[in-house]
Protein backbone atom coordinates (compact mmCIF):
# COMPACT_ATOMS: atom_id res chain seq x y z
CA UNK A 1 0.00 0.00 0.00
CA UNK A 2 3.22 2.55 0.71
CA UNK A 3 4.44 1.79 -2.50
CA UNK A 4 1.18 2.85 -4.56
CA UNK A 5 0.77 5.83 -2.48
CA UNK A 6 4.18 6.93 -2.89
CA UNK A 7 3.66 5.88 -6.62
CA UNK A 8 0.51 8.18 -7.02
CA UNK A 9 2.26 11.24 -5.40
CA UNK A 10 5.12 11.02 -8.08
CA UNK A 11 2.65 10.73 -10.70
CA UNK A 12 0.54 13.01 -9.49
CA UNK A 13 3.27 15.67 -9.20
CA UNK A 14 4.44 14.76 -12.68
CA UNK A 15 1.05 15.97 -14.18
CA UNK A 16 1.78 19.44 -11.86
CA UNK A 17 4.71 19.79 -13.14
CA UNK A 18 4.05 18.98 -16.72
CA UNK A 19 1.06 21.87 -16.77
CA UNK A 20 3.35 24.48 -15.62
CA UNK A 21 6.15 23.68 -18.20
CA UNK A 22 5.82 25.72 -22.04
CA UNK A 23 5.44 23.09 -24.83
CA UNK A 24 7.31 24.57 -27.15
CA UNK A 25 6.54 22.38 -29.95
CA UNK A 26 2.57 21.36 -29.77
CA UNK A 27 0.75 23.79 -31.93
CA UNK A 28 -2.72 21.19 -31.32
CA UNK A 29 -3.99 22.36 -27.70
CA UNK A 30 -3.30 24.54 -25.42
CA UNK A 31 -4.88 23.78 -22.17
CA UNK A 32 -6.06 26.98 -20.16
CA UNK A 33 -4.07 28.29 -16.75
CA UNK A 34 -5.62 30.39 -13.98
CA UNK A 35 -5.06 33.57 -15.23
CA UNK A 36 -4.79 36.61 -14.27
CA UNK A 37 -6.54 39.80 -15.23
CA UNK A 38 -5.52 43.14 -16.64
CA UNK A 39 -2.20 43.82 -18.11
CA UNK A 40 -0.65 40.90 -15.89
CA UNK A 41 -3.13 38.42 -17.69
CA UNK A 42 -2.57 40.15 -21.17
CA UNK A 43 1.57 39.47 -20.23
CA UNK A 44 0.86 35.92 -18.83
CA UNK A 45 -0.55 34.92 -21.99
CA UNK A 46 2.34 36.35 -24.03
CA UNK A 47 4.64 34.34 -21.71
CA UNK A 48 2.98 31.08 -21.57
CA UNK A 49 1.29 30.66 -25.42
CA UNK A 50 4.73 32.45 -26.94
CA UNK A 51 5.25 30.43 -29.89
CA UNK A 52 1.86 29.90 -30.42
CA UNK A 53 0.97 33.59 -31.01
CA UNK A 54 4.07 34.35 -33.05
CA UNK A 55 2.64 31.03 -35.29
CA UNK A 56 -0.81 32.85 -35.72
CA UNK A 57 0.46 35.85 -36.22
CA UNK A 58 2.80 34.42 -39.49
CA UNK A 59 -0.37 32.62 -41.01
CA UNK A 60 -2.52 36.10 -40.06
CA UNK A 61 -0.28 37.96 -41.85
CA UNK A 62 0.21 35.38 -45.34
CA UNK A 63 -3.93 35.26 -44.97
CA UNK A 64 -3.66 38.55 -45.23
CA UNK A 65 -1.60 39.24 -48.30
CA UNK A 66 -4.50 39.42 -50.75
CA UNK A 67 -5.28 42.30 -48.76
CA UNK A 68 -8.90 41.87 -49.59
CA UNK A 69 -9.04 39.08 -46.84
CA UNK A 70 -7.45 41.39 -43.69
CA UNK A 71 -11.33 41.00 -42.34
CA UNK A 72 -11.55 37.45 -42.42
CA UNK A 73 -7.89 37.44 -41.18
CA UNK A 74 -8.29 39.53 -38.19
CA UNK A 75 -11.54 38.33 -37.13
CA UNK A 76 -9.99 34.78 -37.20
CA UNK A 77 -7.43 36.00 -35.41
CA UNK A 78 -9.56 37.72 -32.82
CA UNK A 79 -12.04 34.91 -32.38
CA UNK A 80 -9.19 32.20 -31.25
CA UNK A 81 -7.58 34.95 -28.91
CA UNK A 82 -10.96 35.41 -27.12
CA UNK A 83 -10.34 31.90 -26.44
CA UNK A 84 -7.01 33.21 -24.56
CA UNK A 85 -7.95 35.50 -23.02
CA UNK A 86 -11.16 33.72 -21.41
CA UNK A 87 -9.07 30.91 -20.65
CA UNK A 88 -10.43 28.13 -22.65
CA UNK A 89 -8.94 25.48 -24.25
CA UNK A 90 -8.19 25.88 -28.07
CA UNK A 91 -6.69 24.52 -30.97
CA UNK A 92 -5.02 27.41 -32.32
CA UNK A 93 -4.34 25.98 -36.03
CA UNK A 94 -7.37 24.61 -36.82
CA UNK A 95 -9.77 26.99 -35.07
CA UNK A 96 -8.02 30.11 -37.03
CA UNK A 97 -8.46 28.34 -40.37
CA UNK A 98 -12.28 27.31 -39.38
CA UNK A 99 -12.71 31.05 -37.89
CA UNK A 100 -11.60 31.91 -41.44
CA UNK A 101 -13.75 30.29 -43.68
CA UNK A 102 -16.44 31.33 -40.84
CA UNK A 103 -18.47 34.30 -42.60
CA UNK A 104 -15.73 35.03 -44.95
CA UNK A 105 -17.77 37.67 -47.40
CA UNK A 106 -19.18 39.39 -44.35
CA UNK A 107 -15.67 39.82 -42.23
CA UNK A 108 -13.83 40.54 -45.23
CA UNK A 109 -16.25 43.40 -46.30
CA UNK A 110 -15.98 44.73 -43.11
CA UNK A 111 -12.59 44.97 -43.21
CA UNK A 112 -12.14 46.32 -45.92
CA UNK A 113 -14.03 49.17 -44.81
CA UNK A 114 -12.49 49.78 -42.27
CA UNK A 115 -9.10 49.80 -43.96
CA UNK A 116 -10.71 52.09 -46.70
CA UNK A 117 -12.21 54.62 -44.14
CA UNK A 118 -8.61 54.96 -42.66
CA UNK A 119 -6.62 55.45 -45.05
CA UNK A 120 -9.12 58.05 -46.24
CA UNK A 121 -8.62 59.33 -42.91
CA UNK A 122 -5.06 59.69 -42.82
CA UNK A 123 -4.80 60.93 -46.08
CA UNK A 124 -7.30 63.85 -44.92
CA UNK A 125 -4.86 64.13 -41.76
CA UNK A 126 -1.96 64.76 -43.83
CA UNK A 127 -2.93 66.75 -46.43
CA UNK A 128 -4.14 69.37 -44.13
CA UNK A 129 -0.98 69.56 -42.31
CA UNK A 130 0.78 70.07 -45.31
CA UNK A 131 -1.81 72.91 -46.11
CA UNK A 132 -1.42 74.66 -42.40
CA UNK A 133 2.24 75.35 -43.31
CA UNK A 134 0.84 77.71 -45.65
CA UNK A 135 -2.83 78.79 -43.51
CA UNK A 136 -2.76 77.93 -39.86
CA UNK A 137 -6.61 77.70 -40.16
CA UNK A 138 -5.79 74.08 -41.78
CA UNK A 139 -4.35 73.26 -38.63
CA UNK A 140 -7.98 72.79 -37.59
CA UNK A 141 -8.98 70.46 -40.04
CA UNK A 142 -5.59 68.00 -39.41
CA UNK A 143 -6.85 67.91 -35.54
CA UNK A 144 -10.57 67.05 -36.55
CA UNK A 145 -8.97 64.57 -39.07
CA UNK A 146 -6.66 63.43 -36.26
CA UNK A 147 -9.68 63.35 -33.78
CA UNK A 148 -11.70 61.18 -36.25
CA UNK A 149 -8.44 58.30 -36.65
CA UNK A 150 -8.55 58.02 -32.66
CA UNK A 151 -12.37 57.40 -32.36
CA UNK A 152 -11.90 54.81 -35.65
CA UNK A 153 -9.00 53.31 -33.84
CA UNK A 154 -11.36 53.35 -30.43
CA UNK A 155 -14.21 51.40 -32.24
CA UNK A 156 -11.98 49.46 -33.89
CA UNK A 157 -11.00 47.59 -30.68
CA UNK A 158 -14.20 46.74 -29.91
CA UNK A 159 -16.02 45.70 -33.35
CA UNK A 160 -14.23 42.73 -34.06
CA UNK A 161 -14.61 40.55 -30.62
CA UNK A 162 -18.09 41.99 -30.90
CA UNK A 163 -18.91 40.72 -34.00
CA UNK A 164 -17.33 36.84 -33.04
CA UNK A 165 -19.82 37.13 -30.16
CA UNK A 166 -23.09 38.37 -31.19
CA UNK A 167 -24.69 38.74 -34.21
CA UNK A 168 -25.98 42.17 -34.92
CA UNK A 169 -25.92 44.55 -38.02
CA UNK A 170 -23.30 46.33 -39.33
CA UNK A 171 -24.47 49.76 -38.13
CA UNK A 172 -25.37 48.06 -34.21
CA UNK A 173 -22.00 46.45 -33.91
CA UNK A 174 -20.48 50.17 -34.99
CA UNK A 175 -22.95 52.20 -32.73
CA UNK A 176 -22.32 49.37 -29.32
CA UNK A 177 -18.11 49.51 -30.27
CA UNK A 178 -18.60 52.83 -29.57
CA UNK A 179 -20.57 53.46 -26.81
CA UNK A 180 -18.34 50.31 -25.03
CA UNK A 181 -15.00 51.89 -26.06
CA UNK A 182 -15.96 55.00 -23.67
CA UNK A 183 -17.87 52.88 -21.55
CA UNK A 184 -14.79 50.72 -20.54
CA UNK A 185 -12.11 53.47 -21.93
CA UNK A 186 -9.32 51.73 -19.67
CA UNK A 187 -9.32 48.93 -21.60
CA UNK A 188 -9.46 50.91 -24.46
CA UNK A 189 -6.54 52.89 -23.84
CA UNK A 190 -4.39 49.96 -23.15
CA UNK A 191 -5.50 48.85 -26.30
CA UNK A 192 -4.57 52.27 -28.45
CA UNK A 193 -1.07 52.08 -26.28
CA UNK A 194 0.04 48.88 -27.42
CA UNK A 195 -1.18 49.80 -31.16
CA UNK A 196 0.61 52.85 -30.91
CA UNK A 197 3.98 51.19 -29.73
CA UNK A 198 3.65 48.91 -32.26
CA UNK A 199 3.24 50.80 -35.63
CA UNK A 200 5.88 53.41 -33.67
CA UNK A 201 8.33 50.66 -32.93
CA UNK A 202 7.53 49.46 -37.04
CA UNK A 203 8.19 52.83 -38.91
CA UNK A 204 11.36 53.58 -36.13
CA UNK A 205 13.19 50.97 -37.24
CA UNK A 206 12.44 50.29 -40.75
CA UNK A 207 12.90 48.80 -42.91
CA UNK A 208 15.06 46.61 -40.40
CA UNK A 209 11.52 45.69 -38.62
CA UNK A 210 10.45 44.63 -42.30
CA UNK A 211 10.74 40.70 -40.14
CA UNK A 212 9.29 41.63 -37.24
CA UNK A 213 6.00 41.92 -38.84
CA UNK A 214 5.90 38.47 -39.54
CA UNK A 215 6.36 37.45 -35.90
CA UNK A 216 4.60 39.35 -33.55
CA UNK A 217 3.15 42.66 -33.55
CA UNK A 218 -0.78 41.95 -34.83
CA UNK A 219 -1.36 39.38 -32.59
CA UNK A 220 -0.02 41.30 -29.81
CA UNK A 221 -2.70 43.95 -31.19
CA UNK A 222 -5.35 41.45 -31.31
CA UNK A 223 -4.85 39.77 -28.11
CA UNK A 224 -4.78 43.37 -26.40
CA UNK A 225 -8.07 43.85 -28.24
CA UNK A 226 -9.39 40.29 -26.76
CA UNK A 227 -8.04 40.88 -23.65
CA UNK A 228 -9.77 44.17 -22.85
CA UNK A 229 -13.21 43.00 -24.67
CA UNK A 230 -13.92 39.86 -24.71
CA UNK A 231 -15.29 39.75 -20.96
CA UNK A 232 -16.72 42.86 -20.64
CA UNK A 233 -18.95 42.04 -23.29
CA UNK A 234 -19.80 38.57 -22.17
CA UNK A 235 -20.80 40.57 -19.16
CA UNK A 236 -22.88 43.40 -20.60
CA UNK A 237 -24.76 41.28 -23.27
CA UNK A 238 -24.98 38.31 -20.47
CA UNK A 239 -23.29 35.75 -22.95
CA UNK A 240 -22.77 32.23 -21.29
CA UNK A 241 -19.72 30.30 -21.52
CA UNK A 242 -20.09 27.00 -23.58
Amino acid sequence: MIFIKIYAIIIKNKHKKERNILNLFNFNKTVPFVRKKGIKGYFQIIFHSFFDLVLLNFIFVLTSLPIVTIGASYKALVEVLNKYAEDENVYPIREYFSNFKKEFLKSSGYGILFLFTFFIIAFSCNFYLNLAKENIIFLLFACVSLICLILLAMIFGWFFPLFTKIDQKLSALIINSFILSFRFIKSTLCFLAVVLICFLLIFAFFPYSLPVIFILPFVLIALASSCGAAEKINEVFDIKKD
